[in-house]
């Protein structure tokens, strides 16, 4: 996969999980964990030992 072809992808699965994000009352749940498993796959995000979801926490600027 060439950079162009990544950075096109990455883009694209960003701009999913963003349009996924909502208050608890309008949050697409179902489809933002979708959109954050698609993100952890590409970018080769760990999951948690028990697969409770993914270990984005070591990637995250420091002093988030």
């Amino acid at each position: 996969m060439s950079t162009k072809e990544f950075r096109e992808i990455v883009r694209r699965l960003v701009a999913n999980y963003m349009a996924s994000e909502g208050c608890s009352c309008c949050q697409d749940i179902d489809q933002h964990a979708a959109d954050k498993a698609a993100l952890a796959e590409i970018l080769k995000v760990p999951p948690y030992d028990d697969n409770s979801g993914f270990a984005f926490g070591p990637f995250k600027s420091p002093g988030r």
